[in-house]
C-alpha cells in the first residue's frame, strides 16, 4: 500500500468515525467530501457502507426512510453524509433492539393488545412472492384481499406479479424479480432495493408527497403515473402523466420531470429529463457483458463456451405446494434504463439459443408492460422435449402469436391484455418445472416482425 493510500485511508476511518460519534466540523466534512470525490476506492467503501446498511434494514425488517426524510429538506446537504448518518440512526437503532430482546419479557397488556394498522391491501397477485411485514413476520401465503401494515414484497422469479391498493386508492405493483418496501404513516413512503415497479398515485397532500427511494435517487410523487426501474448504480424514471421530482442522492441535484419524459440519476449520466425516445422492434442478449444483465447464475465464455446464464432454482412454499417442488429459471431484462422501449409487433419472432444436461420440456416467456409501465401480463408457451438433445446446442425460434396467458393469471385476465402485441417487453424468460436438467441460455433476441408472404 502507497504512502498516499495508507495516508487518506487512515484519515477516512478517522473521518467516518467523527460523522458516526456526530462530532464532524464543517472542515472534517469538507475533507471527508474531497477524499470520496477524488478516490475511487473511497467510493466503493461508501457503496459498502450502503449495502451493509440495506442488509441491516432487511434483517431488522424494518423500514427505513432515514434517507429520504433527510432528501426533501431544502438546506443542501454534502454528498454522502445523508447515506452515512442513515447508517449510524440504523445502528443505534439495532442497539436499543437488542436490549429490548435481552429484557425480561414484561410487555404492557395495552400494548400487546394492539393490532398493527392495515395500509393497503392485495389487489392481485400470481407466481413466488415473499413478503416481510414491519414485526418480522416472513409470509408467502399472500392472497387476493390480504390487508398489510407495510413491509417488504419480493418477487422471488420472473413471472412474479403483486399489486397492492393503499387505503387512498393509490396503486403499486412490480413484477418479475423486484424488491420493494413500503409504508405509510400518513405519508407514503416506498424503496425500491432492485427491479422495478409501477404506480397509479392518487393526489396527495401537497406537504405530505409520496417518497420513493432506490440507492442513487429520490422521487416527489404528488399524483401521478410513473414507473421506475433501478439498478445497483442507477435509477430509471419515467412518467406517464403528471409530474414527479428526482433529487439524485450523490449530490443532491433535483430536476422535476413532466409526463412522456424520463430520467436516469447516476453518477455517469446527466441528470436532465429526455422525452421518451421512439420505441424499436428488435433487441439480443448481450451476456458477455456480465451479470448484470440478466437473472441467473452468470458464466463467462471459456474454453470454446460463450457466455451463458445457468438456470437458478426456487422452491416453492410447502403452503403453496405440499411437495414443495423446484423451478429452474432463466430471464433477461429487455426494456430498461435510457434505451429505447421494446415493442412486441405482430410478425416478430423470439429466438433463444442455450443447452441442457438431460432433454425436457420448457416454458419460454414474456412478461409485457403497458406504455404506462403497468403489467400486462405473462405470455408462455411450452416446447415439448422432443425439440432438445442432450448436451448439444439447441436453438428455437418461437411465434408469439402461439404464446397464451400464462393460467396463474386466468382470475385477472379481464384487466390484463388479450394477445402480447403492441407492448412493452420488460424481459425474456425460460424455465423447466420440477426438475434440473442443467439449462443454460447464451442468446435471445427478438427479430424484425417478418413481412406477409416470407
Amino acid at each position: 500500500m502507497s504512502k498516499n493510500k495508507q495516508t487518506w485511508r487512515n484519515e477516512l476511518d478517522t473521518l467516518l468515525n467523527r460523522l458516526v460519534d456526530d462530532e464532524l466540523t464543517e472542515a472534517e466534512t469538507a475533507r471527508l467530501n474531497d477524499i470520496l470525490r477524488d478516490e475511487p476506492e473511497a467510493r466503493e467503501d461508501y457503496h459498502a457502507f450502503m449495502d451493509v446498511h440495506e442488509a441491516l434494514a432487511e434483517q431488522l425488517a424494518i423500514p427505513d426512510f432515514t434517507a429520504v426524510d433527510k432528501g426533501i429538506i431544502a438546506q443542501p446537504q454534502p454528498s454522502y453524509i445523508r447515506p452515512l448518518l442513515a447508517m449510524a440512526a440504523l445502528v443505534m437503532i439495532g442497539f436499543f433492539i437488542n436490549a429490548l430482546v435481552n429484557q425480561p419479557a414484561t410487555v404492557p397488556s395495552t400494548i400487546a393488545a394492539k393490532t398493527p394498522k392495515s395500509i393497503a391491501t392485495i389487489n392481485a397477485l400470481s407466481g413466488s412472492l415473499i413478503y416481510t411485514g414491519d414485526r418480522g413476520i416472513v409470509r408467502k401465503d399472500l392472497k387476493e384481499g390480504d390487508s398489510l401494515e407495510g413491509g417488504t414484497i419480493e418477487g422471488m422469479t420472473p413471472d412474479a406479479w403483486f399489486e397492492l391498493k393503499f387505503v387512498d386508492g393509490s396503486t403499486v405493483m412490480i413484477s418479475g424479480n423486484s424488491m420493494l418496501t413500503f409504508s405509510d404513516d400518513g405519508q407514503k413512503k416506498l424503496r425500491l432495493k432492485e427491479g422495478g415497479f409501477s404506480a397509479n398515485v392518487k393526489p396527495q397532500p401537497k406537504d405530505r408527497p409520496m417518497l420513493v427511494q432506490t440507492r442513487t435517487a429520490m422521487f416527489e410523487v404528488l399524483g401521478t403515473r410513473f414507473s421506475v426501474d433501478a439498478e445497483p448504480t442507477a435509477a430509471t424514471l419515467t412518467v406517464s402523466e403528471g409530474r414527479v421530482r428526482a433529487t439524485r442522492l450523490s449530490d443532491n441535484l433535483s430536476v422535476d420531470v413532466p409526463a412522456k419524459h424520463r430520467v436516469v440519476a447516476s453518477q455517469d449520466h446527466e441528470l436532465t429529463p429526455k422525452r421518451l425516445p421512439d420505441s424499436i422492434s428488435i433487441w439480443e442478449s448481450r451476456l458477455e457483458r456480465g451479470s448484470k444483465e440478466g437473472n441467473g447464475d452468470w458464466v463467462p465464455a471459456q474454453e470454446g463456451e460463450p457466455a451463458h446464464l445457468r438456470a437458478i432454482p426456487y422452491t416453492i412454499s410447502a403452503k403453496l405446494d405440499k411437495q414443495q417442488r423446484t423451478i429452474y429459471t432463466i430471464s433477461t431484462r429487455v426494456s430498461q434504463k435510457d434505451s429505447p422501449s421494446v415493442i412486441l409487433k405482430p410478425g416478430s419472432r423470439i429466438r433463444v439459443q442455450g443447452k441442457m444436461d438431460t432433454p425436457h420440456a420448457i416454458w419460454f416467456g414474456v412478461t409485457l408492460r403497458r406504455p404506462n409501465g403497468d403489467f400486462a401480463g405473462h405470455f408462455q408457451i411450452i416446447e415439448p422435449v422432443e425439440r432438445f438433445q442432450p448436451g448439444e446446442t439447441f436453438d428455437v425460434t418461437l411465434n408469439p402469436e402461439e404464446y397464451h396467458l400464462d393460467p396463474s393469471l386466468k382470475k385477472w385476465a379481464a384487466g390484463l391484455a388479450k394477445t402480447p402485441f403492441d407492448l412493452k417487453v420488460g424481459s425474456v424468460w425460460c424455465h423447466s418445472l420440477w426438475d434440473s436438467v442443467g439449462l443454460q441460455v447464451s442468446k435471445m433476441e427478438i427479430l424484425a416482425p417478418e413481412k406477409p408472404g416470407n
